[in-house]
């Protein structure tokens, strides 16, 4: 790692909930030995990439700072192994497939913040792999935290926006910060908006019914509307009193509107009239939330912070789905009266209160931490028109959780166990379970420059509510979705080892495992026969026997010309066996990448190409987005222009396949989106700030609920 220099600085830490280091001394000038870091007694001189009991810690350069405009470009430039960004959609997704939390100061984040985020005030970015029993989300696959020095005491504010030449595409978002003393006073806001002309589905389905009969049926997209627009409003305020108190408080209302978002079909079938589907499928939802903080230290190592979170989520949803006898054209068949309706609507109503507190106490080489975390909710979906029912569902959660960390001699480890009591109930039919999450994390770099970890846990998985509701939807006059009321969550264990090697020439990361599953929720396809003796196809999520994954990753990233040039590729392996209550199915799902980012004086040039990702759950394959974005940006001052092209080379745009292997039900099927391909866009940000330097302890917990139930 390099040198080790004792300093007479007494550094208070900013997270004693992790037991991590304090402030750093500053922005590291390069990727190679000339950074510097402060580790409360220690400053380390070295490589740009810090190996730590339970994260890594990765140190952005100047250069890569001046070359970013917002939080997704500075992390897309410190390229974190496993890790994939994409500015453009605003996403960052594990290449594991599990989620991403954000985090800012150890505050969970959202869009707006990684949006509002100053490249040059973050010291460093940490990067947790296994998240451990800390969090209670146990489907992360990694947390990202940026670690910001803040600058301002007088005002901060900013607006940027990414806009398609000739798509219904923007992202646009603008907020502004006013210090005064103590205190801090925030307002933010974004909008993300689709509208696109060229979307379709096509299938082709065979079904196989119990008394011996069979059907095949092609389905032919017809392009359809696809519109979405999503506006997020934040009000915040700040009192702190460094190192000894801070209190929080923000008032967040999300408005979501997505008027168009079905798919229409030509049915076509040997021996039967040809039938035109027509599906137009709304949804709007308005999502205030109140949240307060507050975290204290009390002395001799230890603190204590607690959070206080109470959302209501108003929907409203419309599900039109018509089967027409095809006349010439779909305007012609629709003056017909339909053969079949299966509509409905939805009018939703949730109820939620989160509350969570954490004691930490640290010691000269450990840490121990303790808490808990409440969730209770009453979620009132009224069903109206061919579905007709009061989906009334009660649910809470209890969390608790301890876990120790620290280092003994040459070894890192971390050591916890959480407990989940998981309840919901509609009416008389529900369950209650515990659960517990035991884990264990060893790490050593005996080995100059190589890091070994080696990671074991158990978690804990809860069906959604929207698999719980026993509401049924039909999408033609062959298949149907239902829920199960008898749902019970399951565990899934895991077991996995990361390896990385970082020189100042080249990083190497190499991540390998295991997954085990027992008693899964993944769907079985039921034929069920009707009043007139037809069949059904109806799709039930049901807890079938077990769902095993095996893979293997690594990603290679060369610095070929420092601080200018890094090229970086990717590789994949994931094996999936699917053992449900009376199927087995297996799949090997392959997948690669490259990237290559260039920082040329105030010129920055990004690239990336990614195959499409698929995955195996059940009797079915699903596909995600390929990936292919090419940016250009300039920056002048506070205001940075750029030019940007996704999809090159892709006329039909985004495509998503998947097929369906099942006894009664087998089917290929491709959405495509051609709206986004060779789509270009152009993107413009521009920042300002004024005042003194503001010190102010960061929150350390987040809590939201953006589960409404619909179905």
């Amino acid at each position: 790692m390099g040198k080790l220099l004792v300093t007479l600085m007494s550094c208070a830490p900013l997270f004693p909930l992790k037991g991590m280091a304090g402030n750093a001394a500053g922005t590291p000038d390069s990727l190679a030995i000339d950074s510097t870091l402060t580790l409360r007694e220690y400053t380390v001189k070295g490589t740009r990439v810090i190996q730590k009991a339970d994260r890594t810690l990765f140190l952005p350069t100047k250069k890569m700072a001046s070359s970013s405009d917002n939080g997704y470009d500075l992390l897309k430039l410190v390229k974190l192994p496993g890790i994939k960004v994409d500015p453009v959609q605003q996403k960052i997704e594990s290449l594991r497939g599990g989620g991403v939390q954000i985090r800012i100061n150890d505050v969970v984040a959202n869009t707006q913040d990684i949006l509002a985020l100053q490249p040059d005030e973050v010291i460093r970015v940490e990067y947790i792999e296994n998240p451990g029993v800390r969090y209670s989300d146990t489907s992360l696959d990694a947390v990202i935290n940026y670690v910001v020095k803040r600058r301002y005491s007088g005002y901060v504010g900013g607006a940027q926006t990414m806009q398609a030449f000739t798509t219904g595409f923007n992202n646009s978002s603008a907020y502004f910060k006013f210090n005064h003393k103590k205190s801090e006073f925030s307002f933010s806001y974004s909008l993300n908006w689709r509208d696109y002309d060229q979307r379709r589905y096509d299938e082709t389905a065979d079904y196989y019914f119990p008394d011996g009969t069979a059907r095949h049926r092609e389905y032919r997209g017809y392009d359809t509307p696809f519109m979405y627009n999503t506006h997020y409003f934040q009000l915040g305020y700040n009192l702190a009193e460094p190192d000894k108190y801070t209190f929080n408080a923000r008032f967040n209302l999300a408005v979501s509107n997505n008027p168009y978002r079905g798919v229409n079909q030509l049915a076509m079938e040997t021996g039967q009239p040809d039938l035109y589907l027509y599906n137009k499928a709304s949804v709007s939802d308005n999502t205030p939330s109140i949240d307060l903080y507050f975290s204290s230290k009390l002395g001799h190592g230890q603190s204590l912070t607690a959070n206080v979170v109470g959302t209501y989520i108003h929907t409203k949803n419309k599900y039109l789905m018509r089967q027409y006898l095809f006349d010439q054209s779909p305007e012609q068949s629709m003056q017909a009266s339909p053969v079949d309706d299966y509509s409905y609507s939805t009018l939703g109503n949730k109820y939620s209160l989160i509350a969570e507190a954490i004691y930490t106490k640290e010691f000269k080489n450990h840490v121990l931490s303790a808490g808990g975390e409440f969730t209770i909710s009453r979620t009132d979906n009224d069903y109206t028109g061919t579905v007709d029912t009061d989906a009334l569902l009660n649910s809470n959660n209890l969390y608790l959780f301890t876990q120790l960390q620290g280092k003994l001699a040459w070894l890192n480890y971390m050591v916890g166990v959480g407990a989940n009591r998981a309840s919901t109930h509609q009416g008389d039919i529900g369950f209650e379970k515990w659960t517990f999450r035991p884990m264990l994390s060893l790490q050593t770099s005996v080995i100059k420059n190589v890091s070994l970890s080696l990671e074991g846990e158990a978690d804990q998985r809860t069906p959604s509510l929207a698999q719980l509701s026993d509401v049924r939807q039909q999408s033609n006059d062959m298949m149907a979705d239902d829920g199960n009321v008898n749902l019970k969550p399951y565990a899934s264990y895991s077991a996995y080892f990361v390896c990385t090697w970082d020189l100042p020439l080249f990083s190497w990361w190499i991540n390998g495992g295991v997954a085990y599953a027992p008693d899964i929720i993944m769907s079985s396809y039921i034929p069920e026969q009707q009043t007139d003796g037809s069949y059904l196809i109806v799709s039930r999520p049901e807890n079938q026997r077990n769902l095993i994954q095996k893979w293997a990753r690594t990603s290679f990233t060369l610095h070929a010309i420092k601080d200018v040039l890094d090229l970086g590729l990717y590789g994949a392996f994931q094996r999936y066996d699917s053992r449900g209550l009376t199927y087995r199915h297996t799949f090997n799902s392959w997948r690669w990448g490259a990237e290559a980012n260039l920082m040329l004086g105030n010129w920055t040039v990004m690239a990336d190409f990614y195959n499409t990702p698929k995955s195996f759950y059940g009797e079915s394959m699903s596909g995600g987005e390929n990936s292919s974005d090419l940016r250009v940006t300039y920056k002048w001052k506070d205001l940075r222009l750029g030019l940007g092209a996704i999809l090159v080379g892709y006329p039909q745009g985004y495509e998503y396949p998947g097929y369906t292997d099942s006894r009664y039900y087998k089917s290929h099927f491709k959405t495509w989106i051609k709206d986004n391909g060779n789509m270009l866009y152009v993107t413009l940000s521009y920042t300002f700030s004024h005042g003194r330097k503001y010190k102010a302890e960061q929150r350390k917990l987040n809590n939201a609920d953006y589960d409404s139930g619909i179905k």
